[in-house]
């Protein structure tokens, strides 16, 4: 009896047994362990276009496969950045945010200022070599014992130029070095002479955008800009800046560039390709665009300053890999964080032209020979050239709010319906005041 007892508990245990391991046999993660044990992991991000959808996915596909344990999965979402940054609101109001996301810069203060982002501060202190990276793309994020984004790439502006309009016009090409850049007499000089027609056939010598994350480099050059470093006080009605705005003004004024209002029917971008725009202030987000055009040559170069006794500058724009509060999966996020800033992921971006300027030294210097490669060797010193001539823009929490404010105003500027120093006189108290109301 006692045998036959035990001949039926082990029969039951090996039937137990063996539906165990047809349990777990079913659910086998690429590593040989349970799928319990796999960490997925939602990332959501804007893309500039499917090229640079491609990109990412190429990135995240090579952290899937060699940390199988943690797996990334991508959420695009559709639209501009406001729409992202609705979508990203309204999924942390109902608690389930993803756990990674690519934001812009001027939207970090924003989030961060709500309690809305991890301090992933001690984290990079601990793993990080910071001085494998470029300072600059730190420097905006690390303050105060605080971190709220990580640098996915460095972006800063620079001057393309149509070389066939250059040659016809008889105007020598600007300096590729920024120690060099041309004043802007020489710059308002060339316009003049490239500037030619009229209606809807004109060729225009340049194009001023008055948005001020695309201006704010010759009000910087010229002691001048919107609100200080700080982020405490306008400066937009010093005379340093209406001199600045005084100049754009004119340029637009004489005719050298379109109006806010024909740009609405004549796109810049694609006035530029197809030949019928000397000069275009842009970052390196265009080179994929631009390296399509087969009909004539172009190069880049340094934006223009005052004068030869002023710096040039360029405004840096370094979106940032975040995580959001409420992430269950704060540890594995910082991972994946950590190789997308890495060498791996720094070579995949390189090699699909997305990203801007890698954050890590050792990248840029093994790749400078592939990178940009329309370029010429000098061209290319444009774009690493830029880092050190740089300056991030002071955003502030309520950005969106300042830069609509700053535009009723700016596009009264290029319409020419206001005179630049009157502008900025009434728009000072009207910046004063969202200072103010900025959330600390």
């Amino acid at each position: 009896m006692k045998k036959r007892i035990a001949a039926l508990l082990l029969s039951s245990l090996l039937i137990i047994m063996v539906f165990a391991g047809c349990s777990t046999g079913g659910n086998e993660s690429g590593n040989g362990g349970s799928s319990k044990d796999v960490v997925k992991l939602r990332m959501s991000l804007i893309t500039a276009g499917p090229d640079e959808l491609k990109a990412w996915q190429a990135m995240v596909d090579a952290f899937n496969k060699k940390d199988p344990k943690i797996q990334v999965e991508i959420q695009q979402v559709p639209g501009t950045w406001d729409d992202y940054t609705k979508k990203m609101t309204a999924e942390l109001a109902a608690g389930s945010p993803p756990d990674i996301g690519r934001m812009g810069v001027a939207y970090v203060p924003m989030f961060s200022s709500k309690g809305q982002l991890e301090n992933l501060y001690e984290r990079a202190n601990e793993t990080l070599q910071l001085d494998e990276y470029y300072d600059v793309a730190f420097q905006q994020y690390m303050k105060n014992d605080q971190m709220y984004g990580v640098p996915v790439g460095i972006y800063t502006l620079g001057m393309y130029y149509n070389k066939d309009l250059f040659d016809k016009a008889g105007v020598a090409y600007p300096p590729s070095d920024w120690n060099k850049a041309w004043t802007w007499e020489q710059f308002r000089d060339a316009a003049a002479k490239i500037t030619s027609g009229k209606g809807g056939g004109k060729t225009y010598g340049t194009y001023i955008n008055l948005f001020p994350e695309r201006s704010m480099q010759y009000l910087w050059s010229n002691g001048g800009g919107i609100i200080n470093e700080d982020r405490t006080q306008q400066i937009v009605n010093t005379p340093e800046t209406k001199e600045a705005l005084a100049f754009l003004q004119g340029m637009i004024k004489d005719g050298y560039s379109p109006t806010p209002a024909e740009t609405k029917t004549l796109p810049p971008n694609d006035l530029f390709m197809t030949g019928r725009l000397g000069m275009l202030v842009e970052g390196p987000w265009m080179m994929p665009s631009f390296s399509t055009i087969k009909n004539f040559k172009w190069g880049v170069a340094p934006i223009a300053r005052p004068d030869a006794s002023k710096k040039a500058i360029t405004p840096n724009y370094i979106d940032s890999y975040v995580v959001f509060k409420g992430s269950k999966h704060v540890d594995e996020a910082w991972k994946a964080i950590q190789f997308f800033i890495g060498e791996e992921a720094g070579n995949i971006l390189v090699d699909r032209n997305a990203l801007g300027i890698p954050v890590k030294k050792s990248v840029v210097e093994a790749r400078k020979s592939t990178m940009f490669s329309t370029l010429t060797p000098e061209e290319k010193e444009v774009w690493f050239q830029s880092i050190d001539f740089s300056k991030e823009v002071p955003f502030t929490t309520n950005w969106s709010e300042m830069m609509n404010a700053t535009m009723k105003k700016f596009d009264l500027i290029g319409l020419q319906q206001e005179d630049a120093e009157k502008a900025a006189d009434e728009l000072a108290p009207e910046l004063e005041k969202l200072i103010k109301e900025q959330k600390k």
